[in-house]
């Protein structure tokens, strides 16, 4: 095995140095202040304010929230409190991954898989649609049906003081002990990977990852492995604070900068053991599902190490088959189109909710490069110009600024109800509420679409993407000088939005310009496709009514009646159960 060569003493201090601020990072992001925060107020040695200045300086570095020393304030205020605290952890701990895999690191220490711009912004665009369906959508029914159960069902009263060290623990295991077998059942059970497989899909491991979350998880039953069993015990507010942080925690193991921690590994869940989960090599399928504590995959027999004696392949990220498309819409809808349209090709309408997604008595394939199933070359299509990947990362960013400021505005989730229901708000305010969503929505899927020009955009298909962005420019525009209409709004409100719009205008009409010339140059050298060529698509169904077209729906929605011949040996052997009999 060839060793690294050593590093310059520039770039050791420089490394050494990234990695501390990482690290701190990571701890702020992961809920380490919020766990002492508890912990301190099950003690009785939370300082007040006055007294612990330095205190809470160390813990809460942008600010401590008025609900952490409010003498009314519940452990639920705290745990939300610190969910939007941790916000900008997320984003610092992501740009320093960036930084020391790209820049600081030698070549020769660099993880096999790095990131890529379409899988980074396909994965943090997840997470904003997350954010919108939960936040701006309000159609969360967890917390109501959770409250009815406790108010209810509940078989005891005393595990309802949050501030009990013995009821705040036994609440932390049970949420973990009950993650556990919700994202087991979710990787086994098909209406519950429709929201799983989104996650999932990434073919890398990085940070972003973490924030691929599902915009439609109030449609599957998630609620009722995750959750139901702990209301007939623990009142909400203690259930969500440790929701939160089971959510908190998983943030940091989503990297591959942090090497194997064997005497953590004993007891805790790490980086090393989550890749496992999020591999698709055959000996990583069905492993790792904990959240915290890894000591449940040890007793139910679902643990498998990073590095294994006798298997030094490396493990290689996504699902089966492979996504083939950063388009976060697509992404949330996929599984759902093949639970309903073609996993009911091989099973019963009424059963497949509830059985696995794959054809009865078949195997998965191993990672290999020859292998169409499970291949170990990515999706990578990139934008077809220069000119192309600047616009789209300009309007990626601006999107993010936009949808952030929004959220900032609309910080709670009754402001945001009222102002999407209408609710003491003015019908003006509910249309720009509802606009700002659909314009979000609109400019991810135009965002992602750029990258498969690099695959399929001729001049002509790149000209009617650029019309569309053109028109959608305009309608922005439009949605900020209407805001200047609506009642409430001051002269100052009404000339900062005045010149915005003005600047705005003025700097993606200079870009689309910029992208229209750069097009005719491409054209006039008689180039169409500058990108890397690799077949899109993603779990869809394919026209045909012969078995080998049914069966290679789970490929491609694109593949032809020819193509499935061709892989009509290999979809025939596809299983995710292991020769044992056990799932995987």
């Amino acid at each position: 095995m060839a060793t690294s060569a050593p590093l310059t003493l520039t770039r050791a201090v420089c490394l050494y140095t990234c990695y501390v601020i990482f690290g701190v990072s990571l701890l702020y992001a992961s809920g380490l202040p919020f766990l002492v925060t508890c912990i301190a107020e099950q003690t009785d040695s939370l300082p007040g304010r006055d007294d612990g200045a330095t205190f809470y300086k160390i813990l809460f570095p942008l600010g401590v929230p008025d609900e952490i020393t409010d003498d009314s304030a519940s452990v639920d205020l705290i745990g939300i409190a610190y969910l939007s605290i941790a916000i900008p952890f997320f984003i610092l701990s992501i740009l320093i991954e960036t930084f020391i895999i790209f820049v600081v690191l030698p070549e020769d220490r660099k993880p096999l898989h790095t990131a890529r711009l379409g899988d980074s912004i396909g994965s943090i665009g997840l997470g904003i649609l997350q954010v919108l369906s939960a936040r701006l959508l309000f159609l969360q029914w967890f917390e109501p049906l959770y409250t009815l159960i406790y108010d209810n069902l509940r078989l005891t009263d005393a595990l309802s003081d949050a501030t009990q060290p013995f009821t705040w623990w036994s609440c932390l295991i049970i949420a973990d002990f009950l993650y556990y077998w919700f994202h087991r059942f979710s990787h086994q059970y098909s209406w519950m990977w429709t929201t799983h497989a989104v996650h999932h899909s990434s073919e890398e491991y990085n940070l972003t990852t973490a924030l691929r979350q599902p915009a439609l998880d109030f449609f599957a039953p998630s609620f009722l492995i995750s959750s139901a069993a702990a209301a007939l015990l623990f009142p909400w507010p203690l259930f969500s604070v440790h929701a939160t942080f089971n959510l908190l925690y998983q943030f940091w193991i989503h990297t591959q900068l942090v090497p194997p921690l064997p005497w953590v590994e004993t007891i805790f869940n790490t980086p090393s053991l989550h890749a496992i989960h999020h591999g698709r090599n055959i000996r990583a399928l069905g492993k790792n599902y904990a959240a915290i504590l890894i000591i449940w995959d040890r007793m139910f027999g679902t643990f498998e190490p990073l590095v294994k004696e006798g298997d030094d392949a490396p493990i290689y990220f996504g699902i089966i088959p492979q996504l083939k498309s950063y388009d976060p819409i697509f992404a949330n809808l996929h599984h759902w189109h093949h639970m309903i349209f073609v996993q009911t090709r091989w099973q019963k309408w009424y059963t497949v909710p509830f059985r696995h997604w794959t054809p009865n008595d078949a195997k998965c394939p191993e990672v290999s490069k020859t292998s169409k199933m499970n291949p170990a070359h990515k999706f990578d299509p990139r934008p077809p110009t220069v000119a192309w990947k600047l616009y789209a990362i300009v309007q990626f960013s601006t999107m993010l600024f936009g949808v952030g400021m929004f959220l900032l505005d609309t910080s709670s989730s009754a402001e945001i109800g009222s102002y999407l229901l209408g609710d003491d708000s003015s019908l003006e305010t509910t249309i720009v509420s509802l606009a700002v969503v659909l314009m979000a929505l609109w400019t991810l899927s135009n965002v992602t679409s750029i990258f498969t020009l690099g695959i399929k955009g001729t001049i002509s298909t790149r000209r009617s993407l650029l019309c569309g962005e053109c028109v959608r420019h305009v309608m922005i525009v439009g949605l900020l000088l209407a805001v200047c209409l609506v009642p409430a709004a001051t002269w100052g409100y009404v000339q900062f939005f005045l010149a915005f719009s003005g600047a705005y205008l003025c700097v993606n009409g200079s870009l689309v310009v910029f992208v229209r010339s750069s097009d005719d140059k491409s054209e006039g050298k008689g180039g169409q496709n500058d990108g890397v060529v690799v077949m899109g698509g993603g779990n869809g169904g394919a026209e045909g009514d012969d078995n080998d077209n049914l069966e290679a729906a789970l490929l491609d929605m694109s593949t032809t009646k020819a193509e499935a011949q061709e892989q009509h040996s290999e979809i025939k052997n596809w299983s995710w159960y292991p020769k044992s009999g056990k799932y995987e």
